[in-house]
């Protein structure tokens, strides 16, 4: 039986900066039933609050991709940081012409030059920037970094991403969380081992949980359970690591109900 449904958000419960109004229906059936509800995204914390707001409950929630949690009573299980002798150089290492360079404190998204192409991008997006032209003096000062995201072509990202894995391998966790972003986030950060404090805390076995999502940063946390879900909007190798794909959260929520 599922004891803790755990979804992300952008991408699986949100499609175009929408909610669906079956998906929204299904997880508070959901809670009624008695399961503990879960969000987890790359989204910064008080977006997720939000969020809860709209669903009108209080539920555990994962942000930054495994930074915070958070348990339904306001409990900070994890905050995890950078090393601080680690953060200009991060910096520094993604800070190539070929890539736009965001930071992240726990509330904000920092960049040095909003271009015509940040603009563009904030568009079509819930990631909203401040420009800060003193940014790197600031790294580790005034704003102390939770995560680095990294706009690029997917190929560059790669590279990049080899290069700081190779480089800083004890220091730093990165993924392609979307097509052409790269997150790079404290060591052994993910959505996953995020998870595994939280099902710990509530004493719930892995074959109790179920999980949705739709990217490469949800492939931690499928890992964890055989009860795992991917979008079928996910590409096809994000696809192999789940149990099952859905059109939806509401087709995720009917199956995962009838886990015994």
């Amino acid at each position: 039986m599922i004891k803790l449904f755990v979804s992300d958000l952008d991408g699986t419960m949100f499609h175009n900066g929408k909610l669906f109004e079956h998906d929204v229906e299904a997880l508070k059936d959901l809670v009624n039933q008695g399961v503990i509800l879960c969000f987890a995204s790359g989204r910064l914390d008080y977006e997720i609050v939000e969020i809860m707001e709209r669903l009108e409950g209080n539920f555990h929630r994962i942000s930054m991709n495994g930074t915070y949690i958070y348990s339904n009573d306001g409990e900070a299980l994890l905050d995890a940081t950078f090393h601080p002798t680690v953060v200009g150089k991060i910096y520094d290492m993604i800070s190539s012409n070929k890539f736009l360079r965001y930071v992240a404190d726990n509330t904000t998204y920092y960049i040095e030059e909003k271009t015509d192409l940040v603009h563009e991008i904030e568009k079509n997006s819930s990631m909203k920037a401040v420009e800060l032209k003193t940014l790197k003096e600031e790294l580790g000062n005034r704003i102390t970094p939770k995560k680095y995201v990294v706009i690029g072509e997917d190929d560059d990202l790669l590279v990049l991403q080899a290069e700081l894995q190779k480089e800083l391998p004890e220091y730093i966790t990165s993924f392609i969380s979307a097509k052409n972003c790269l997150d790079i986030v404290p060591a052994n950060v993910s959505k996953g081992s995020a998870i595994q404090i939280l099902i710990d805390k509530l004493n719930i076995k892995p074959e109790e949980i179920a999980c949705i999502g739709d990217s490469y940063n949800d492939i931690s946390m499928f890992e964890l359970t055989p009860n795992s879900f991917a979008m079928e909007n996910a590409d096809d190798a994000v696809q192999k690591h789940a149990a099952y794909v859905v059109p939806s959260v509401s087709e995720a929520v009917k199956i995962a109900s009838q886990i015994k």
